[in-house]
């Protein structure tokens, strides 16, 4: 049939095989500007995984294949062109095996916890519900892709009850913000900003009760500002006391002495201006809001920062809300609490991990790490450590160690595990070995030939 020769012909020419390569490179080219624009995960998305690409990937192994038909039948000369061509074919399947089956994340580990939940990079938007407030239980649960699929085009909807909540807008880069609103909700506790100022000192801060919080602080070092619905005890500092009365969502003040001996006490109002007797100290309530909620909002951002995350914004009864990735969001009906989790997905070990002891070498007179180490144990009772470059492989998973966190003081409170399954990494390595093979008996091929031919007339004379 003629279409099918031609089709045939089109596939094995060298002018198809140029634009495919040049199409390749640029999008590669392309994929590596985004990632120093923006991240690898924008990259990734966006052009190395991007059904452009697959389809390029895809029409090169159709022409390997058809070139090496037109060789048929095969001879030991071919032998190159035949490793070089199914060595690049097995190391792209091994990579798709990779992609689609293979696993790489983070296991975050506390000295003595016990662990087997490793994060990687999709993303999870969960919803739990509680009837009595205490017990909450999964009630929904999604794997979202908001970068390639926003919900502006088409809204993700979950039904809670006789409510829908809705998810319609999505920002990959957003900068938080956070401020205290007045609320409409009963359920609701106070607000109160306050300033502290003398020649030498100016601290202005928020504190406020969310729902079932009983007590919020503020520790300003020599002195503390507590807001609190029921009697605070505690001397040894300098102290104001901001107590709210639920019923009559009223607050009243006092300012006590190391002792607990209340020097200045009345009831509070916004606007106010009280001499502490401490330090030549006035305060000021710049704001009370007798019901309150902490209101967080996102502000969209072209490009990635160390503060930004990406957010979602949802509706539920009427109202919009920001949730920030890996954070949660409270919503409440007359009857049922929910919790709404978006963030990293978790994927499940088939056995846990038990960090015993972490250490930490510095450099001298420093506190820059040098080198940092894990001893885990595995499920089967034999204690490992895990170093940079002493990796744990167990029931076909490696791991790596990756990073840690450490407090202030530079305790190290956690260790961060990388964690990898990798199923195409025998087939990758094994085409690898193929494209190089081929590479070197070409060129043996070659300077054989040639040592062949510039021997030729010696051996005639």
């Amino acid at each position: 049939m003629k279409w099918l020769d031609r089709i045939y012909r089109i596939l094995i020419s060298v002018k198809l095989a140029v634009v495919v390569i040049l199409v390749l490179g640029g999008l590669s080219a392309i994929g590596t500007i985004y990632e120093s624009r923006y991240d690898a995960e924008y990259a990734q998305k966006l052009i190395y995984h991007s059904p452009l690409m697959y389809f390029f990937l895809g029409l090169m192994c159709v022409q390997l294949i058809m070139v090496m038909i037109d060789r048929w039948p095969w001879k030991w000369r071919h032998s190159p062109f035949l490793l070089a061509h199914v060595g690049i074919i097995i190391t792209l399947a091994g990579s798709l095996v990779t992609r689609y089956w293979g696993l790489d994340g983070t296991l975050s580990l506390s000295i003595g916890e016990k662990g087997h939940q490793v994060t990687v990079n999709d993303r999870q938007l969960s919803i739990y519900a509680s009837f009595d407030g205490q017990k909450f239980t999964p009630i929904a649960e999604r794997t979202v892709d908001f970068l390639l699929n926003p919900p502006s085009d088409q809204p993700v909807e979950f039904r809670l009850g006789d409510d829908l909540l809705s998810v319609f807008d999505y920002a990959h880069y957003a900068y938080q913000k956070q401020e205290i609103v007045a609320s409409t909700s009963e359920f609701d506790g106070p607000g109160i900003r306050f300033q502290l100022q003398n020649d030498n000192v100016n601290i202005s801060r928020w504190l406020f009760l969310g729902r079932g919080q009983g007590q919020d602080l503020a520790d300003l070092g020599p002195a503390q500002v507590v807001l609190t619905d029921s009697p605070y005890k505690k001397l040894g500092q300098n102290t104001i006391v901001f107590h709210f009365a639920s019923p009559q969502r009223q607050a009243d003040y006092e300012i006590r002495n190391k002792e607990g001996k209340v020097l200045k006490s009345g009831e509070l109002t916004e606007g106010m201006s009280i001499d502490t007797g401490w330090m030549g100290l006035q305060l000021r309530i710049l704001r009370f809001i007798p019901q309150a909620k902490r209101q967080l909002t996102y502000e969209k951002r072209e490009q990635p920062s160390p503060a930004t995350v990406s957010a979602l914004r949802v509706k539920f009864r009427g109202e919009e809300h920001w949730l920030g990735s890996n954070s949660v969001l409270r919503l409440f009906t007359e009857n049922t609490a929910y919790v709404v989790s978006y963030g990293n997905r978790r994927v499940s070990l088939p056995f846990d991990l038990t960090l015993k002891d972490f250490r930490v070498g510095r450099y001298q007179g420093t506190m820059r790490a040098m080198s940092y180490e894990s001893d885990v144990l595995t499920n089967d009772g034999n204690q490992v450590t895990i170093s940079m470059n002493n990796p744990l492989k167990h029931q076909g998973f490696t791991f790596y160690q990756a990073s840690f966190q450490e407090d202030e003081s530079g305790k190290p409170l956690l260790s961060v595990l990388s964690v990898n399954r990798d199923p195409g990494r025998f087939w990758k390595y094994l085409g690898s070995l193929m494209v190089t093979l081929g590479a070197i008996l070409l060129f043996y091929d070659k300077s054989l030939k040639r040592w062949a031919k510039e021997k030729a007339p010696g051996e005639m004379a």
